[in-house]
């Protein structure tokens, strides 16, 4: 009874035994270990698992957000809308200025009409005499000094006290000097000006011309 209980689990296991069979369970088995190691080597406490994860959040990290310059966006937005309104309200005022400046500055204008704008401020305050000044120097190689005063009445030897010294061209137009205390070709102009300083101005700003058409620029008001 035993002899044959041997004879069929010897039987039974040599059928099993087959090359194909070993060859399968070895696979099965391998990968199971293979399986079991990865997993616990993937465990959270593991080197690996802390070098996958160190890995990973390299592999994730955000070096440089290509995010949109929203300060350079409000810039044009703000230069959009500035010009929008602002263009029309300047490019109006520049014609007006413009059409004054040219209303002002003739191409070409005579010294005893500068004589006389400068007196007009001064008639009908009964007032007599000598009230402004005009000098006109020697001419000089090919320029000439003009020296102005709308307010006061000054000699040949004060001519330096005018408000006004302008060099003149020998076309009349006016290549240096001064309108008040500032030197035009140093310095920039700022703030409206009026009266005849107003008109110096745009006379230089045009290229007019000066011409002198009188020996003697009347300087007086007054029946005297």
């Amino acid at each position: 009874m035993t002899d044959n209980l041997t004879n069929l689990i010897s039987q039974a296991v040599a059928a099993r035994m087959t090359p194909d069979f070993i060859e399968k369970e070895v696979n099965s088995r391998v990968e199971k270990l293979v399986i079991e190691c990865i997993d616990k080597s993937f465990r959270s406490y593991s080197d690996t698992a802390k070098q996958v994860e160190e890995a990973v959040t390299e592999a994730l990290k955000v070096h440089k957000l290509d995010l949109p310059s929203y300060g350079e966006m409000v810039t044009v937005m703000l230069k959009k809308q500035i010009e929008a309104v602002v263009a029309p309200i300047v490019a109006g005022r520049l014609a007006s200025d413009m059409e004054e400046l040219l209303g002002l500055a003739p191409k070409e204008v005579k010294l005893s009409e500068i004589a006389e704008f400068m007196r007009q401020e001064h008639e009908g305050e009964d007032r007599y005499g000598q009230v402004i000044t005009v000098i006109l120097e020697e001419p000089s190689y090919s320029s000439q000094w003009l020296h102005l005063d709308e307010d006061h009445h000054y000699s040949a030897h004060d001519k330096h006290k005018c408000k006004h010294r302008l060099l003149l061209n020998q076309d009349g137009t006016i290549s240096g000097g001064w309108i008040g205390d500032r030197d035009f070709q140093k310095k920039a102009w700022f703030g409206r000006a009026y009266g005849i300083e107003q008109r110096l101005r745009s006379y230089i700003a045009c290229g007019t011309k000066i011409t002198i058409d009188v020996d003697a620029v009347v300087t007086s008001v007054g029946d005297w």
